[in-house]
């Protein structure tokens, strides 16, 4: 018995010991990108080509409409050789079209991604310094969905986020809960007690 309890003493103890030092935290990675300087341009310059894309797509829907209407009113008098020519240039516009929308969006979602990447590098760096200043050994991505419970006590170390990254003057904003049937029931958890 006393081998037993000694034995338990000896792997007990560097699992305790390792409970007391980590740390963890979270950060609304989302928050902290929202509030950086460099959004506006971001959001500019993505503006900007989504209204190119959309004007260069109205041209070829303008084009399907008139080229349709016109088949629509003389396919009764062509003849069958043209006809199937019409049609087939009808299902070459159409797939023009959608070829485009998708490669549209693929592109927007590049150039996206390519404006986003050195901010997002530079708030990565942020919550690096942060979490090594403060000896974190995690830090997680505020997600409230994801959260099933937050203690009061939980470290949210997205104001020192943002104050290392200049953005201490943006009036912090307390994390809200988007009260949904799918989150509903996370942002009410509680700790139950178990009745019998």
């Amino acid at each position: 018995m006393l081998k037993k309890t000694v034995l338990f003493l000896i792997c007990a103890l560097p699992i305790s010991l390792m409970a007391q030092e980590t740390k963890l935290g979270h950060v609304n990675f989302q928050e902290v990108f929202a509030a950086m300087p460099e959004q506006a341009s971001i959001q500019k310059a993505l503006d900007d080509q989504s209204k190119e894309f959309e004007t260069y797509l109205t041209k070829m829907n303008e084009e399907l409409t008139t080229k349709l209407k016109e088949f629509q009113e003389k396919q009764a008098t062509m003849p069958e050789s043209i006809k199937t020519t019409r049609q087939n240039e009808l299902q070459d516009i159409q797939q023009r079209i959608q070829t485009f929308r998708q490669t549209a969006s693929s592109d927007l979602e590049k150039k996206q991604q390519e404006l986003s990447s050195p901010v997002m590098a530079k708030i990565n760096k942020a919550i690096a310094e942060v979490a090594a200043e403060g000896k974190y050994l995690y830090i997680f991505n505020y997600l409230p969905q994801v959260f099933i419970y937050q203690a009061p006590s939980a470290n949210d170390i997205t104001a020192v986020v943002k104050k290392k990254l200049g953005l201490d003057k943006v009036a912090a904003k307390p994390v809200e809960v988007k009260s949904t049937e799918a989150t509903k029931p996370a942002a009410e958890a509680k700790p139950s007690k178990n009745k019998k």
